[in-house]
């Protein structure tokens, strides 16, 4: 199976959510180490990354999310090409004062992920990376078990003809429903540890011609390697 990393989807938004309240709420604190240490479990139990077809089964793509989580609704864009080849994850916010806007490359064989209001970054292999991702394009017969992921039947959302999936992943400590399009979500409802993430999504636009700077690191972004 060929995993990559988009951490905006859930775990960028998460991180953003708890780092801003965790000097304000002791409570808080909890939560960020215990979606910490899930991760870095995750780290030894998800494979490297292999040959495979695309992550995605259209060439590209930009959709446009609402997330809920703790309350909170937040916006994100997510954009591919070349079959998620390339990805980008763009999350903005504004949360007890603190702007935060956060953005999520992949391409080449490396994750970037940029804090584009403090202009710093960081760079690592994708097969280094803890993951919370599926490929649904290409899920191995172990993952499925490992997963216990179900097909539900089909729905139409947002005009498309989705997929609809359970998971039930103890080994993230991960469990929810999907609505997947061609192997993108465009429906989630989620548990990651005592965490509840909903994101649907409002708008989805196939196959456009996306431009080439999209994937490009900021000339202004401070990098260091993980």
């Amino acid at each position: 199976m060929r995993h990559t990393r988009l951490v905006g989807l859930a775990l960028l938004l998460s991180f953003a959510i708890l780092y801003s309240c965790k000097k304000e709420d002791s409570t808080q604190v909890n939560e960020v180490n215990t979606v910490e240490e899930t991760i870095e479990k995750t780290t030894e139990i998800l494979p490297e990354i292999k040959a495979g077809k695309g992550k995605y089964a259209i060439k590209s793509g930009i959709v446009e999310y609402k997330t809920q989580m703790m309350g909170i609704e937040v916006k994100q864009v997510h954009t591919f090409d070349d079959f998620g080849k390339m990805e980008a994850q763009d999350v903005a916010m504004e949360m007890m004062g603190t702007k935060i806007h956060n953005k999520t490359i992949i391409k080449e064989g490396y994750v970037y992920n940029l804090d584009l209001v403090k202009k710093t970054g960081t760079k690592s292999p994708i097969n280094a990376m803890a993951n919370t991702d599926i490929d649904f394009e290409n899920l191995s017969e172990e993952l499925i078990k490992d997963m216990d992921l179900k097909k539900l039947g089909t729905e139409v959302f947002l005009g498309k003809t989705c997929d609809k999936m359970s998971i039930d992943y103890k080994k993230m400590q991960m469990k929810g429903t999907y609505l997947v399009y061609k192997g993108i979500p465009l429906s989630m409802d989620n548990e990651i540890g005592t965490m509840k993430i909903k994101m649907v999504a409002d708008k989805f636009v196939e196959n456009p011609s996306i431009p080439a700077d999209m994937f490009d690191i900021p000339a202004d972004i401070v990098l260091a390697n993980q």
